[in-house]
């Protein structure tokens, strides 16, 4: 298995649009780079996790069963389509000082965000099919996998934290928070067309 490609992959998988990233901008945007980096761990290790299990065994029980492979799509689309409603209608509010704004989403619960991220299932399937090697460990490479993937998906859904914050300065005006939400929102739901 050649990790150096496996690496760059993954990076790439990692810095292309999908909930997760707007999620962690969304993130910035309220709470800054240094308080969102739970959620940015979360993120890296939830998909993991995913990539994890996917590689070692759930992986052609999943694809084989059209029912369970359905099923995962209509929760995950739904679970998103809520994510995105909720972002795009949240409310805007005063001034708030640090000590008031609260994560919306922390480390465990981006974790759990994961397993509903059709995103990250689509691009563990993508793994297993084009860098698990026939011979060898599943479990050798199953950890392997998942190790470069975390590493590769904190490097590249940092920009994405970053950005958010650095926006937030622009949404202390109501009018901007409020269409900035909507366009996150809507950029949200709208990733999720191709899955319908």
């Amino acid at each position: 298995m050649e990790l150096t490609a496996f690496f760059v992959f993954a990076l790439m998988a990692s810095v292309t649009p999908g909930p997760s990233n707007v999620l962690l901008t969304t993130v910035g945007a309220q709470v800054g780079v240094l308080r969102g980096l739970p959620t940015l761990v979360g993120t890296a290790l939830g998909t993991g996790m995913v990539l994890f299990i996917t590689c070692f065994c759930l992986g052609a029980t999943v694809l084989e069963n059209d029912t369970v492979l359905s099923v995962m799509r209509i929760v995950g689309v739904g679970a998103i389509l809520w994510l995105a409603w909720i972002i795009a209608t949240a409310p805007v509010a005063h001034k708030a000082t640090p000590q008031e704004i609260a994560p919306t989403i922390g480390l465990i619960p981006a974790v759990l965000l994961q397993w509903i991220n059709p995103k990250a299932w689509i691009v563990s399937v993508s793994i297993v099919a084009a860098f698990m090697a026939a011979d060898g460990s599943a479990f050798e490479q199953a950890s392997k996998l998942s190790l470069v993937f975390v590493i590769a998906a904190v490097i590249g859904c940092f920009p994405w934290l970053v950005s958010g914050a650095a926006l937030r300065h622009l949404l202390q005006n109501p009018t901007t928070a409020r269409l900035f939400n909507l366009a996150l929102g809507l950029g949200l739901a709208a990733s999720m067309i191709t899955l319908v």
